[in-house]
């Protein structure tokens, strides 16, 4: 379930199924109203494919695209972290920590971001990433929390997320996981039908 807040303020509420086989793929199709599916990407580590089924059009577009959309230095790998629940853009150059109320804080310096890492102390889940862009001529911040972890399949995982990543303009999103699977035979269907319009 996807809550989306874009850049100019339009809201979109949407049902999503994820696919990913790691370091490989990411396979996304879009239902909105009446389950209908409205879109479907296939998401390499080189390229983006989205078949834009409403107005019968087919966009492919190099990796990049990511960044133009998300305002994010993001690639397959870091979008599939940040999929999975993992933390993204930490670097191994800790500069500080602090404990108390029960969480432990890291912050990193990186190539990209200051992140400040919150985890909590006694189960070692992730709280909360905030990231400051390290450019002082940008003021680029993404903030991600992590909440309600599971452990029902495995790994403990995040079933709800917030990001929001903020420069000039804003954007929000909200991931509730309804369900999720690891270690699965996964498919990716992806073929374009012959009417659709190259974009």
């Amino acid at each position: 379930d996807v809550d989306y807040v874009d850049a100019d303020d339009k809201k979109y509420n949407v049902n999503a199924n994820l696919r990913m086989y790691k370091d490989s793929a990411i396979w996304v199709s879009v239902n909105a109203v009446f389950g209908i599916e409205g879109l479907r990407a296939l998401i390499t580590k080189d390229s983006i494919k989205i078949l834009d089924k409403q107005n019968k059009l087919y966009t492919v577009r190099s990796v990049e695209y990511l960044q133009e959309v998300t305002a994010l230095p993001l690639n397959l790998s870091s979008l599939q972290e940040l999929l999975i629940g993992n933390p993204v853009f930490v670097d191994a150059n800790i500069v500080s920590y602090s404990k108390g109320n029960g969480t432990i804080s890291l912050l990193s310096i990186g190539q990209f971001f200051r992140n400040l890492l919150t985890i909590d102390e006694n189960n070692k889940l992730i709280l909360r990433s905030k990231l400051d862009d390290v450019n002082e001529l940008r003021s680029l911040t993404c903030d991600l929390t992590y909440s309600d972890y599971e452990n029902k399949k495995g790994p403990n995982f995040s079933t709800r997320r917030k990001i929001t990543v903020a420069e000039r303009k804003k954007l929000d999103i909200k991931l509730d996981f309804k369900n999720y699977n690891f270690n699965e035979e996964l498919s990716f269907p992806f073929s374009v039908p012959k009417n659709y319009k190259r974009n």
